[in-house]
């Protein structure tokens, strides 16, 4: 027998449980997007850093560490080989130019030029003595000369007068003997031209003697000034008025020809070297202004030679300072270099953020009026400071931006600050 069973209506709040959870959640939805906003990630406010756009005068600089360098530089050498007998200056000393650094010893060298200096006498003696015999022949042939003149005038005034004789038809002289009187004063004439030849030809011959034998005793001159120069070498002198930076040698060492000896620089005169990476070297120019800081003075320049290689990353600058050396400067100080690149009178500018090169557009979060919300901008980056970057377009004034690290969130457009 089949019992029929009541039917039990069901709850409305069984059959639409669903519905305030529906309704919860989109409550809840609405409240979190008028929270957020359009933002899709929160970041914490005291992780942040932020900085203000400013226009004003924007200097590029680029900052760069260096030494100072002397401009005149010498190294003094050894002109001979000897022992440091006696050392008269150290590091740090000033020295004058001609002024004795060291005195070496070389007994050799010194008996060398005893030697040069006796040579040296004895030839003078022989061709002093060589000199005499020869302008003694010179005088012989010249007194030869005279006395063929003599002849020849009295071979002719006996011709001249036998002529007369000869003309008046006076048979005193006779034919024979006036012919005899004419070859005798040809023969006297003839003789005495000979001997004048002689004569200029013995000039001659004393001459190129002479200067052959000036020539050999110039040889033999020569020899002693040099050994001469090298004894006065082993007493070593500065070539510079400067302060030694260096003295490579010290008593009892032995030095040979060419060997250094002291570095000499002039600390009245010196430049900086400065080092730049090399990936900011493309903004700087010869003339640009250079300040150099000593630690306790600044020394302002300019900029002479960028070196074309790249070492080790780095290129050198030299500066070539123009106002006065403090009292601190001197040759290998450490210093620092500001490079001043350019200087814009009127300029947006901000600190510099975090992953944002020179010459770029990049992605910079600006903050809003409530500073509760972060917008990605577009922003046109330009020249970069040491600590600042200029804003060509994306901007303006009074906008404050992220500056710190935002490369965890980039993908986000609008960020909420909690």
């Amino acid at each position: 027998m089949d019992i029929q069973r009541e039917k039990i209506p069901t709850p409305l709040w069984r059959k639409y449980w669903y519905v305030p959870v529906v309704i919860l959640l989109i409550f809840s939805t609405y409240k979190f997007k008028s929270f957020m906003g359009n933002a899709s990630f929160i970041v914490k406010q005291n992780e942040l850093v932020t900085a203000v756009v400013e226009q004003g005068r924007f200097q590029v600089n680029v900052r760069a560490t260096g030494v100072l360098k002397p401009v005149y530089i010498r190294w003094v050498s050894a002109q001979v080989s000897g022992r440091v007998e006696q050392a008269f200056v150290k590091a740090g000393a000033h020295v004058d130019k001609g002024q004795i650094l060291m005195q070496l010893s070389n007994p050799e060298l010194h008996r060398e030029l005893e030697k040069a200096r006796w040579e040296f006498e004895a030839k003078k003696a022989e061709n002093y003595a060589a000199y005499i015999a020869l302008e003694s022949q010179l005088l012989d042939l010249e007194n030869s000369v005279v006395e063929a003149d003599y002849s020849y005038q009295s071979s002719k005034l006996k011709l001249d007068a036998e002529t007369q004789l000869i003309e008046q038809k006076n048979a005193t002289v006779s034919a024979l003997d006036y012919q005899r009187s004419q070859l005798s004063v040809k023969q006297q004439n003839q003789y005495w031209l000979s001997q004048q030849q002689k004569v200029e030809k013995m000039k001659a011959s004393l001459l190129a003697s002479k200067t052959a034998q000036q020539a050999r005793l110039g040889l033999v001159e020569n020899n002693y000034q040099r050994i001469k120069d090298q004894v006065d070498a082993l007493a070593i002198r500065a070539t510079t008025d400067g302060v030694v930076q260096q003295v490579s040698l010290a008593l009892g060492e032995q030095v040979q020809v060419g060997g250094s000896v002291a570095l000499i620089a002039d600390q009245r005169s010196l430049f900086a070297e400065l080092q730049v990476q090399e990936n900011k070297v493309s903004d700087i120019a010869l003339g640009q202004t250079v300040v150099v800081d000593t630690r306790s003075n600044k020394i302002f320049g300019e900029v002479i030679r960028i070196d074309p290689a790249v070492n080790a990353g780095m290129v050198q600058i030299d500066v070539q300072l123009s106002s006065e050396l403090p009292n601190d400067a001197r040759p290998d100080l450490t210093v620092d270099g500001l490079i001043e690149v350019s200087n814009i009178a009127d300029a947006l500018y901000v600190k510099r953020p975090v992953f944002a090169p020179r010459y770029s557009d990049a992605g910079l979060y600006k903050l809003t009026n409530n500073k509760e919300f972060a917008q990605k901008q577009s922003v046109q980056l330009g020249q970069s400071s040491v600590n600042q970057i200029q804003i060509l377009s994306g901007l303006i004034v009074g906008d404050e931006i992220i500056i710190s690290d935002t490369s965890s969130w980039q993908e986000h457009q609008e960020v909420m600050i909690n």
